[in-house]
């Protein structure tokens, strides 16, 4: 008869020591630590930070391209110099879509740092940030009043590959920011 009431107190502390190791387990996941590592060899890898959201390509099975680079020489009646075109999906569902991109307009890139400021201006980069919600649209680029970053850490012309870090704001609302950080890209290049 003693045996059995010693059963019930080691019983429960054996429940406890469980349910407090289960906590422990549970502690929140570092979201930068998710993003693709830094690398410089032409991974074909994109991510990011997306108001503190992991944000990487993925795609729909009817969503095309998710990941795309391009750095070319135009010259035509539109367009005379280098372009520079990184872009980004996220498909969360067939209505739902989220995207990034980092652009230059009629600029060389090298291995250094770039401000990302206002859109379309011939000799800069910019970003840009879009996203569809069902019937809603936001696309916004990166304004003088919430410039980036862009820092090209490696280009290889002959390999056709880039790698590099982002970081910028874009002003959706007035008074309402999204903020992308963390970002990093190890890129192969069309040209």
């Amino acid at each position: 008869m003693k045996h059995r009431y010693l059963l019930i107190p080691l019983s429960l502390f054996f429940i406890i020591l469980t349910a407090s190791k289960c906590k422990k387990d549970r502690t929140p996941v570092d979201p930068v630590s998710q993003l693709p590592p830094e690398t410089q060899t032409g991974a074909n890898t994109f991510g990011c930070l997306v108001d503190g959201k992991v944000f990487v390509p993925k795609g729909t099975p009817f969503g095309g391209p998710s990941l795309k680079c391009a750095y070319q020489y135009l010259n035509d009646a539109y367009s005379k110099g280098f372009y520079f075109q990184l872009s980004a999906s996220h498909n969360h569902s067939t209505q739902n879509l989220e995207g990034i991109g980092i652009f230059t307009e009629n600029l060389e890139i090298t291995e250094r740092t770039y401000d990302l400021e206002d859109s379309f201006q011939d000799g800069k980069a910019y970003g840009l940030y879009l996203k569809f919600e069902e019937s809603r649209r936001i696309k916004e680029y990166t304004k003088s009043s919430l410039p980036g970053q862009l820092i090209i850490t490696k280009f290889d012309e002959i390999n056709q590959t880039v790698s590099g870090t982002f970081w910028f704001s874009v002003a959706v609302n007035p008074g309402d920011t999204i903020k992308i950080t963390d970002g990093r890209f190890d890129m192969k290049f069309t040209k």
